[in-house]
């Protein structure tokens, strides 16, 4: 029978994986939806085959707002690659925040919708992320 201090790092274990293969589902079926949808198999979504793991995730994300008319194509195709410079230029380098993979992306989604509704200078987008960091590491 395990002791009590294995029962929790087992605990502890199963929500990485699970949000390890949230991600890579998120990511799979984006690039499914990419590649099997006609809508998507036009030119001025070519774009997208470039996009990384990280980028197709935020892609998915926007997605939503792309649909619901919030964002133009032009702008979701913007969104996407300024979200993901900003992911990697102010988050700390990986693993050095403390946060595990889907809450850097929820930090950056975090500072997306921050971002709709009010325009930021660099130096403000790097204090909310520094911001938000803090935050989910409290709450973990």
């Amino acid at each position: 029978m395990p002791s009590s201090t294995e029962d929790n790092s087992i605990n502890s274990q199963s929500p990485i994986i699970d949000r390890d293969d949230e991600f890579s589902q998120v990511v799979f079926d984006a690039r499914k939806l990419l590649k099997n949808k006609k809508e998507y198999q036009t030119e001025e979504w070519a774009w997208t085959a470039e996009l990384d793991d990280g980028g197709i995730f935020i892609f998915s994300y926007l997605l939503y707002d792309y649909k619901q008319q919030v964002l133009s194509l032009t702008r979701l195709k913007e969104s996407v690659y300024m979200l993901s410079l900003l992911r990697h230029k102010m988050l700390p380098a990986e693993g050095k925040s403390g946060l595990m993979l889907l809450e850097e992306f929820q930090v950056i989604f975090t500072l997306y919708e921050r971002l709709k509704l009010e325009d930021m200078s660099w130096d403000a987008c790097e204090k909310y992320i520094r911001e938000q960091i803090t935050v989910q590491l409290k709450t973990n």
